[in-house]
């Protein structure tokens, strides 16, 4: 078998794999990085029938067949465009040459320990796909081979690293070890950057070694900061032992997540502006960093560009974004939106709502936004986002009224209030006229293989009102008619009115539930955002009618009130609303309480952080560590204790939890797109992948998640039961769930996002660019 693919695949060519990368992990470790393979997008194209041509209809897909092969779908209402499925092109990786000693050698024109070529001790490899075809699941393979040389490499030196017959592109690689240039894996950085009164400021040091398991760093590792521009030494500190990978970190299970050795490198008290690299000796230095003023505000502004990019029912590209859609889902194109007689609350599936559809169209069902890159559902959970950046407005309002977004205007209205506007008015639109609103639009399934949004060909409902929808929408239009009026009352007049209805509805049809005893069947969730909405309305109305209504139900009343606890209540957002509220409007006791128990929630955060060797944060010790647990930080609790009680020890706290997913991890990489020096490739967003555009700026993936707690949830782990176990060395099963990111498109628990999912960027980054 091995003869075979020497044959086949030994000759060096234009389809070799390329070694793209060579770094020290170690001082005697070095790692080449190998990339075998690449996947060939599709296209989308107008269908030009040929002579021969045959269609192959399998689960509402048009398959489209010339020559005797498959070569795409056929899609649209009328099957008449054409997306050509992808392909793989470039030869496989030799493994069984890859993991040999005798395939290397190491030589050096002025090190005399390499004088004369000298080969690794030991090899080790670690292998992941980059992507996959749609369809057919080929993969492109990036490897990283780990040599355990004899001697430590010296800085300063230059060093030849042939491959025998190993069929990469070049049959050997020259490594000058700079090591304020030499860019290693095993340096991770935040590469947000940091403001410079940011109270820490903190870089690690790790990396497993796949085959070979634990690297193990001593504690005399000394680490630097070095100017991008003139190579100067700014800040020396030593490198210290976070979690070795004996020690177990508490997080929702308790185990080593790492499995290796984490080393800490703190220089939380310097603060000189600047861009810089953190370098440690003798192996190397992680991506550049800025310390700046506006560093924050840079990563708010490019979240905020993603809720841009996921807009439904308008037309989006130049010059607001990179990214060309033609507008979709509009019934003014002939999109087929009806109404449905089924409810959120009424149980069931998401596309139960197709079941119970009627034949009455909603004409103004156009809107908000896409839920994720299959563009459905469009639904009221959405508006959380927008909750998060009309409160960050209402904190620092000459900010975020005089921050641009780049985005269509709305005369007198600030960018970040008419970015909320737009999902607002989805909802608005959907409002009957007795003030109800529904859940949002969803179609008859997920979208059909190779389909766009533009010429997507399912039917979509509108989901009947019910009261926990109508009480979320009144909370975002009663704080946004406050927030219009100093520069639009005309504006906060409408929005006042509509918030007010809704809520009134809902009141109704809450009351009717109390009558007839069916509260208790209610979702649990709908009481807070009723206790949320009343106490909007009491802020913008000051009727003490709505203030009795959040009474009714507030936690605060206990003076040892928790503000989460799952399935009972979580009432977070509204205690906040509390403690914000004017002195003369509220009842100190309460006040007090909601002040204590958002510290109390901020406190939890603190000590999940110092559980864990990445300071990962959750005010939930229980939360599960899956759709978006590491690609966004779980901070909104830590900053909003900071601002009600300006403690230094809350907002080290925040800036600690956003390091992960903001590149400060063991893939190096930020988890959205546009974001830092390395982001997600192949996000799941349909659009772009079957347009063969880059994905656009701002999506956020859900990211790692904890594949061996969830081992039997089919739904999270398919892709590796069936591919990437048998495609991954080590086995994908054994990879540290930190560094098993898998930046492959189409694997949903990873790749995929929704809108809800990017609240706490929104929320903590815009806070911490806002700040005083």
């Amino acid at each position: 078998e091995q003869e075979a693919l020497r044959a086949k695949y030994g000759k060096r060519g234009a389809t070799s794999p390329v070694v793209t990368e060579t770094y020290l992990v170690a001082p005697d470790v070095l790692a080449l990085a190998i990339q075998a393979g690449r996947v060939v997008p599709g296209a989308l194209t107008k269908y030009a029938p040929q002579s021969g041509d045959a269609r192959h209809e399998h689960d509402r897909q048009v398959i489209l067949a010339r020559g005797g092969q498959e070569i795409g779908w056929l899609i649209g209402p009328q099957r008449d465009n054409l997306v050509t499925f992808e392909r793989l092109e470039g030869d496989p990786l030799l493994e069984f040459l890859a993991a040999s000693p005798d395939t290397y050698a190491v030589r050096s024109p002025d090190d005399a320990a390499f004088a004369r070529p000298v080969k690794p001790l030991q090899v080790y490899r670690k292998s992941k796909p980059t992507d996959w075809t749609q369809p057919g699941h080929a993969f492109a393979m990036r490897h990283i081979v780990y040599l355990k040389l004899p001697h430590s490499l010296t800085p300063g030196k230059t060093y030849v690293v042939s491959v025998g017959d190993l069929n990469t592109r070049q049959p050997e690689t020259t490594f000058a070890f700079r090591p304020a240039r030499a860019r290693s894996e095993a340096v991770h950085v935040n590469q947000i950057g940091f403001r410079p009164d940011d109270p820490a400021k903190r870089a690690f040091l790790s990396v497993w070694l796949g085959t070979g398991g634990v690297q193990t760093y001593p504690d005399t590792l000394a680490f630097h900061l070095v100017d991008e521009a003139t190579g100067a030494v700014a800040y020396t500190g030593r490198a210290v032992r976070a979690k070795a990978a004996s020690e177990p970190e508490t997080m929702q299970r308790v185990e080593n997540f790492n499995k290796t050795d984490v080393c800490r490198m703190d220089f939380g008290a310097f603060r000189k502006p600047g861009r810089y690299r953190v370098v440690v000796a003798g192996i190397g230095s992680s991506y550049p960093f800025e310390i700046g003023p506006n560093v924050w505000e840079r990563a708010f502004q490019t979240q905020m560009r993603g809720l841009y990019n996921e807009r439904s029912g308008v037309a989006l590209g130049p010059p607001y974004t990179a990214f060309r859609k033609p507008r979709d889902f509009h019934p003014a194109d002939g999109v087929k939106v009806v109404q449905s007689t089924y409810s959120v609350l009424d149980g069931g599936g998401e596309f139960d709502v197709a079941k119970h559809g009627t034949d009455t169209p909603v004409p103004n069902a156009w809107g908000g936004y896409h839920d994720a890159g299959d563009w459905n559902p469009r639904r009221a959970t959405h508006l959380r986002v927008t909750m998060a950046h009309l409160e960050l407005l209402a904190l620092f309002p000459a900010y975020f009224r005089a921050l641009p977004l780049n985005i269509p205007k709305i005369a007198d209205v600030p960018d970040t209030l008419t970015e909320a506007l737009f999902e607002i008015d989805f909802f608005r639109r959907l409002q009957t006229r007795d003030g109800a609103v529904g859940y949002g639009v969803e179609t008859d399934g997920d979208p059909i293989d190779g389909e766009v949004s533009w010429l997507q060909s399912l039917p979509a409902f509108v989901y009947k009102p019910d009261l926990w929808s109508s009480y979320i929408y009144a909370g975002a239009a009663l704080r946004a008619a406050k927030l219009l009026a100093p520069t639009r009352p005309d504006l906060a007049k409408t929005y006042r009115a509509s918030g007010l209805r809704a809520m009134q509805w809902a009141e109704g049809e809450y009351a009717k539930r109390k009558a007839d005893d069916t509260l208790k069947t209610l979702r649990w969730e709908a009481k807070d955002d009723r206790n949320l909405a009343a106490v909007l309305g009491y802020d913008l109305t000051g009727d003490a009618h709505w203030r009795d209504i959040f009474l009714e139900n507030t936690c605060l009343t206990d003076p040892d009130a928790k503000l989460f606890v799952w399935g009972d209540h979580v009432q977070r957002d509204a205690a906040f609303a509390y403690a914000c509220l004017p002195d003369k409007l509220t009842d100190s006791t309460l006040k007090r309480s909601a002040i204590r128990a958002t510290e109390a929630q901020a406190q939890t955060s603190l000590t999940y952080a110092s559980g864990n060797a990445f300071n990962i944060t959750t005010a939930d010790p229980g939360k599960p560590m899956f759709l978006g647990f590491y690609s966004a930080p779980d901070a909104v609790e830590l900053v909003r204790a900071h601002y009600l009680t300006h403690k230094p020890e809350y907002l080290a706290g925040a800036v600690q939890a956003c390091q992960f997913s903001a590149g400060c991890n063991p893939i190096n990489m930020t988890y959205t797109v546009g974001l830092g020096a390395n982001w997600p490739q192949h996000p799941l967003h349909l659009d772009s992948r079957r347009t063969g555009q880059p994905a656009p700026t701002g999506l956020t993936v859900y990211g790692n998640f904890d594949f061996v707690g969830w081992k039997n949830q089919d739904w999270a782990t398919w892709p590796i039961k069936y591919y990437l176990d048998s495609a991954c060395t080590p086995s994908a099963w054994d990879w540290p769930i930190p560094e098993a990111y898998f930046d492959i498109f189409l694997y949903p628990a990873t790749d995929e996002f929704t809108i809800d999912a990017w609240t706490p960027n929104v929320y903590v980054w815009g806070y911490l660019a806002a700040r005083k």
